[in-house]
């Protein structure tokens, strides 16, 4: 008998982990890409109607009294000064704060940030160039949402998304914008309120 040397079967298939690992990469690329264009798109979506962000009174949370707590919050410093942690005996907690301005009718721009993340160290400088501007007629609320004594404070104004700027007017009306807001339309917000003032 004669032995037939048997041909390896021809591949019927290509190999397809290179494709595999090239389609999770452009996958992974795609999505990097679309959420660093979302981030900094300057379109009003970022704008959004928000509910009024309840006292604590109204919340049912007792509140310790900031007269005699020593500075202003609205004389709070901005900018890469505003991102160094304050002791409580140097400025009250941002919900005692928020808390204040709300009761005596003041309007309030709510900043909502980390000092981590690369939009929101952009907006701290932006808030940082403008709020200057308008001190005295717009109270600043700087909230770092990774500081645990703030955690009250984000549940109350449900924030899912950082940054994100609360414009609050003299009646308690609120307007929010999430992501990277450029300076003129922050300029021009922040007028607005004052002017409501």
């Amino acid at each position: 008998m004669k032995r037939r040397k048997l041909k390896p079967a021809p591949r019927k298939f290509l190999d397809t982990r290179p494709f595999i690992i090239i389609g999770v990469l452009l996958l992974v690329t795609a999505t990097l890409v679309l959420k660093a264009r979302g981030t900094s798109q300057d379109s009003a979506s970022g704008q959004e109607q928000v509910e009024v962000i309840p006292t604590a009174a109204q919340e049912g949370v007792a509140t310790a009294p900031v007269a005699e707590l020593g500075r202003s919050p609205a004389t709070a410093p901005t900018g890469a000064a505003a991102s160094m942690p304050l002791s409580p005996t140097q400025s009250p907690l941002p919900e005692e704060q928020l808390d204040q301005f709300l009761t005596s009718g003041r309007p309030i721009l709510a900043f909502f940030h980390s000092d981590t993340c690369v939009q929101c160290v952009r907006m701290t400088e932006i808030v940082g160039q403008v709020y200057p501007e308008f001190a005295g007629r717009v109270a600043l609320v700087d909230v770092n949402v990774y500081d645990r004594r703030n955690q009250n404070l984000l549940g109350r104004a449900r924030i899912q998304v950082i940054p994100t700027l609360v414009f609050i007017d003299r009646l308690g009306q609120g307007q929010g914008y999430t992501g990277v807001m450029p300076a003129e339309q922050l300029r021009e917000q922040l007028a607005v309120l004052a002017e409501e003032s």
